[in-house]
């Protein structure tokens, strides 16, 4: 009677143990994501210096810079998911400090600006993650605000009444010039924007 009791305990554990297995695998197959779901993780941008390290300094939970299932990660186990990228070198001198560099580089539309996913980040941590590259760092940048992009050209003539683009273009308080061009004297906008959509024989 007892072997029989004892026999049938056994047999209910073990279908016990065999159906929780089951379970597990099944709910491990059901909950994990598929190959073409997973995202990489990007790459670190930051140049390999005592200042950047440890991430934890700017990637943290109170800044919310970090993923929350990163919380309880170590800084020196980043580089196992975090490759170091390839980044983008600033070609000429920062000795007028970076907190300058917004002048050429922040608008994202213009052919020197930054992404727009850049905008959250203040000016003066932009080399943090851009270095100078150290063949030009006593190259001086071009003047703040032009571009080798293609301007807008001038839609009306640009004497008589129009030659002084201010009068139209610079007035306060609601400027229509971008920021960065504000500072520009007015004799050096025939320098980017020629004149254009004019029907010259008329």
């Amino acid at each position: 009677m007892n072997h029989r009791i004892v026999s049938t305990v056994v047999v209910i554990i073990v279908g016990l143990f065999v159906g929780a297995g089951g379970l597990f695998a099944w709910a491990t197959t059901a909950l994990s994501p598929s190959d073409a779901e997973v995202i990489p993780a990007p790459d670190n941008p930051h140049p390999p210096e005592e200042r950047t390290d440890p991430c934890l300094d700017c990637h943290n939970l109170e800044l919310d810079s970090i993923p929350i299932t990163h919380r309880h990660y170590a800084v020196h186990t980043c580089g196992s998911c975090h490759r170091q990228a390839i980044r983008v070198l600033v070609p000429h001198s920062v000795a007028m400090g970076d907190e300058r560099c917004p002048l050429c580089h922040g608008e994202p539309a213009r052919d020197h600006g930054v992404p727009e996913s850049h905008l959250r980040y203040e000016s003066g941590e932009c080399l943090l993650c851009h270095p100078v590259d150290e063949r030009f760092r006593n190259r001086q940048p071009p003047p703040a605000g032009l571009s080798r992009s293609v301007t807008d050209p001038i839609p009306h003539a640009t004497d008589g009444i129009f030659e002084d683009c201010d009068y139209c273009h610079h007035v306060e308080p609601r400027s229509t010039l971008p920021d960065n061009h504000r500072d520009f004297a007015v004799e050096t906008c025939l320098d980017c924007h020629g004149p254009g959509g004019l029907d010259e024989d008329r």
